[in-house]
């Protein structure tokens, strides 16, 4: 079978010059999707496996559970975990399994001749339920102790969320999250999230799409066990406009956020706030932005290069599934907390301001530039595939870039007045020994002032 599947794909070195991308996707009687891509270079093959449970799907009881399962990545049972890891390599390849806060991904590059082969450790590794074993939770032991006495701050990234969602599961933490669950919680969340429904299983590099399809097929017979999984409800992530501050020992400086309310991935202000993004820019202390990339930002040339206390400053764009999140931050010194304030605001009041020509056009190529350093692999364009069908129901990328040459100025305009109107959250870090160090932390507006300060006109 597999002798005439790799006939039939044309194992040759040879590129097939213009020859177009062509995507299939297939739903197997257990609700499995299967994406396949065709492309111009059959030599190299990737496959992803792709399930929709991410961090904000993790209970309470199963905290860490995405973190064990990527720790776990080889494991299936107590033994196996060296064998399992020494069967891939040999093959060249090496398996990697990530996950965020929508999505966990297993994904391999590989050559067809160890197509047969890969197939078969992916799919044990990925669909199997694993087990934390006991070398694992004493290795762990000693992770903790060194994070307890080296403790490392949160990312932005993440308090963001957190400020954004509050209580809610999408504001769940990986940094926070390192821990180990209990089995049964750990079970429960395999059993509940990865699930059969909820999975697509990618290919690149491929000739046969109904070849595969059936060749995939014949494998999960010997998966039984994964299709009494039965995947449980999930609830819709909303943001929570208000005030959100935080202490960290570990934080020496300070973080200010304003925050609006975003859009899912398939909104049609999609773009739009992605090239917004790309006007405000992103620039820190030891990277103020490179030719092309930055430089001509304006958290570069506004915040970074004009306002002594700013160290840091950026636009936030984070879409989801079925929410978004959309604003500015600054980060600087822990007494320079007004200055650092009133400057976000004032910048981010300036959006409103109608923008040149120029700085348009620009924020357009930057745009078109970072999709194509994105989808430039082929293993990263699959990734970007799979995940499409869930966020928006198609594979395609390539309209990516029509999308943005779309885009006109009155429209950026229009999307910048009807997100800045709406209720923010106001988000800021501290470090909490600041008080130790004969530092006051002055008092600056909440959400609700700080909406009037944007929207008075």
């Amino acid at each position: 079978m597999i002798k005439n599947i790799l006939k039939t794909y044309g194992y040759s070195l040879k590129f097939q010059q213009n020859r177009p991308a062509i995507q299939q996707i297939s739903v197997l009687p257990s609700g499995i999707r299967i994406f396949t891509e065709q492309t111009s270079f059959p030599f190299h093959s990737d496959i992803g496996i792709c399930f929709r449970a991410g961090l904000r799907n993790e209970l309470p009881k199963e905290k860490g559970a995405l973190f064990s399962l990527n720790q776990h990545m080889y494991h299936i049972s107590e033994n196996d975990c060296l064998d399992n890891f020494e069967s891939t390599l040999r093959t060249g390849c090496m398996l990697e399994q990530i996950y965020d806060q929508e999505f966990t991904y297993w994904k391999c590059s590989f050559i067809q001749e160890d197509f047969a082969h890969i197939i078969d450790v992916i799919l044990k590794l990925a669909l199997t339920n694993k087990v934390i074993s006991k070398e694992t939770r004493e290795q762990f032991r000693f992770f903790q102790e060194q994070n307890r006495l080296a403790p490392k701050p949160t990312p932005v990234e993440e308090v963001i969320r957190q400020a954004a969602f509050k209580d809610q599961p999408m504001g769940n933490s990986k940094h926070q999250h390192k821990i180990l669950p209990d089995q049964q919680s750990f079970s429960s969340f395999q059993q509940e999230m990865l699930t059969p429904e909820n999975l697509i299983i990618g290919y690149s590099g491929i000739w046969s799409h109904e070849q595969f399809r059936d060749f995939i097929e014949r494998k999960l017979v010997d998966h039984q066990q994964f299709f009494q999984r039965q995947l449980r409800k999930q609830k819709k992530a909303v943001f929570v406009p208000n005030t959100f501050v935080e202490t960290s020992s570990a934080k020496q400086d300070v973080d200010i956020a304003i925050l609006f309310e975003g859009v899912e991935f398939s909104h049609p202000d999609l773009t739009k706030l992605h090239i917004i993004n790309q006007i405000i820019g992103s620039s820190s202390s030891w990277s103020s932005g490179g030719p092309g990339k930055g430089m001509r930002s304006r958290s570069t040339l506004n915040l970074m290069q004009k306002i002594a206390c700013v160290e840091q400053a950026g636009g936030v764009f984070q879409p989801f599934i079925d929410c978004g999140i959309f604003g500015m931050r600054v980060g600087g010194p822990q007494n320079t907390v007004k200055p650092l304030y009133e400057c976000l605001v004032q910048e981010i009041r300036n959006l409103l301001i109608p923008m040149s020509d120029e700085e348009f056009e620009r924020s357009k190529n930057i745009s078109n530039t970072l999709i194509q350093i994105n989808l430039e692999k082929q293993a990263d364009k699959l990734e970007e595939s799979v995940k499409n069908i869930f966020n928006r129901g198609t594979p395609n990328t390539q309209d990516y870039f029509k999308q943005v040459s779309q885009v006109n100025k009155d429209q950026i305009h229009e999307t910048i007045r009807r997100v800045l109107f709406t209720p923010p959250t106001v988000m800021v870090t501290y470090y909490y020994l600041a008080q130790y160090y004969g530092q006051t932390r002055e008092r600056i507006p909440d959400h609700k002032e700080t909406s009037k300060l944007i929207t008075q006109i």
